[in-house]
């Protein structure tokens, strides 16, 4: 390991150059985790505070738990239990804290260490940054981004209640919950825009259908409507690309698909029509590296998922099993679907299909032991989160790969959420 000394004038070098949050000592190559592996073992691991004061108490409290909500880790006190030891020392400038990260006596994992500088001691500015030291330490670890104090928005209502408000909340951090809109309306299917800056929702109203746009970041209370159909669509989603699509009613039961540009104002303008079926086509969503588009048609009598080759028009039926398929949603690295699937007499459950897999192999995603639906993917690819059953709809999370799922948020018995969506950007 490091003596405190040693770190204390790494430390040093690191502030002085200006570098911070930025691991300083080169890991030896580990065989990183395969996520999309099921079954994986959770790595155990000890967060150890050698030193006490007004920063370091709550960031030791805030990082046990928020490795902990990341699935991939099991924090145990005694580090002599651990594969993994994290100690956060004092340095020398009171507003700064050392972190080294080491593997158990025996490994072949060499320390690194990173230094923090915080401006505040308030609680939930310590949460966030505890939530990016978090994040750090799943990338050295496991190869992969993490995703903790990323953004996920869902729809919230009162038992009982049929008008829906949208509400954000982040990942590992507690009391983070805001509702974001106000309006009468039944508020659903947010889309986050390609720079994770603005959103844009549905309604559906008395009048028909409605699309809003919203700011995130900075946070903007008051939404602008900026599309209306007489019909009844499916909600919008935001591509990639900087373009709009929805399902529109095209009367005769029927919906096709359109893609709109985003005019200034903001509005929707330009539509081009992608399908033209008799078949009711709904639920379009952009592949991240915008080449292809996922969506819902009922052209075999049941609702399955497709996907169109942009570039070509080829359309692909990608979900080979259950009478009742819809939701999907892309992986960040555009390799797989995850959607709701429905069998007759059973519940609802979310598969993954790798968009190269002629054979349309599905894997299990949520556990079998709750009604799970709508479900979206977290930034790294490494977890999914849906709407999961049990008495009332709730939001949980769950490996990508499949597991035990947990609980997103906290709320009572009274309070009904679903439709969750993650920014595909974590900052």
């Amino acid at each position: 390991s490091i003596t405190g000394d040693c770190m204390k004038i790494i430390i040093k070098l690191i502030l002085s150059v200006g570098i911070s949050l930025q691991f300083v000592i080169p890991a030896l190559a580990i065989e990183f985790f395969d996520i999309n592996k099921p079954g994986i073992e959770k790595v155990t691991i000890a967060v150890i505070a050698n030193d006490s004061n007004d920063i370091i108490d709550p960031l030791v409290g805030y990082l046990e738990k928020q490795l902990q909500k990341t699935l991939l880790f099991t924090v145990v006190k005694d580090p002599d239990q651990a594969s993994y030891k994290v100690e956060i020392n004092d340095a020398s400038d009171s507003d700064t804290i050392a972190a080294t990260l080491s593997g158990n006596q025996g490994s072949s994992f060499e320390a690194i260490s990173v230094g923090m500088k915080f401006r505040s001691e308030k609680t939930d500015y310590i949460s966030l940054r505890s939530a990016q030291l978090g994040n750090l330490l799943v990338e050295k670890l496991m190869g992969i981004k993490g995703s903790l104090g990323s953004i996920l928005l869902w729809s919230q209502s009162k038992k009982g209640e049929t008008r829906n408000s949208l509400v954000m909340g982040r990942l590992g951090i507690e009391d983070s919950t805001k509702q974001l809109t106000y309006n009468l309306f039944n508020n659903t299917g947010a889309s986050w825009g390609p720079k994770g800056e603005n959103i844009i929702f549905s309604a559906q109203t008395g009048e028909g259908s409605k699309v809003f746009f919203q700011g995130i970041r900075p946070l903007r209370l008051k939404s602008k409507e900026i599309f209306f159909d007489r019909g009844r669509g499916s909600s919008a989603s935001w591509g990639s690309n900087g373009k709009i699509y929805l399902a529109k009613y095209t009367g005769d039961k029927n919906t096709d698909i359109y893609e709109y540009s985003v005019g200034s104002g903001p509005s929707l303008e330009m539509p081009r029509e992608l399908t033209k079926h008799s078949a009711i086509e709904t639920e379009p969503v952009l592949s991240p590296d915008g080449k292809k588009l996922a969506y819902v048609s009922d052209r075999t009598g049941q609702p399955q998922v497709y996907l169109m080759d942009l570039s070509s028009k080829k359309v692909t039926r990608i979900s080979r099993k259950g009478g009742y398929n819809t939701s999907p949603a892309w992986s960040p690295d555009s390799s797989m679907v995850a959607f709701t699937s429905q069998k007759r007499g059973s519940k609802s459950t979310i598969y993954r299909v790798r968009i190269d897999d002629n054979l349309g192999t599905q894997t299990r995603v949520s556990p079998e032991n709750i009604s799970s639906e709508s479900p979206a993917w977290s930034p790294d690819g490494s977890m999914v989160a849906f709407q999961g059953f049990q008495g009332v709809w709730k939001i949980f999370y769950v490996l990508s790969s499949g597991g035990p799922a947990e609980r997103l948020t906290n709320s009572s018995k009274w309070i009904v959420e679903t439709g969750p969506t993650w920014s595909s950007r974590l900052r």
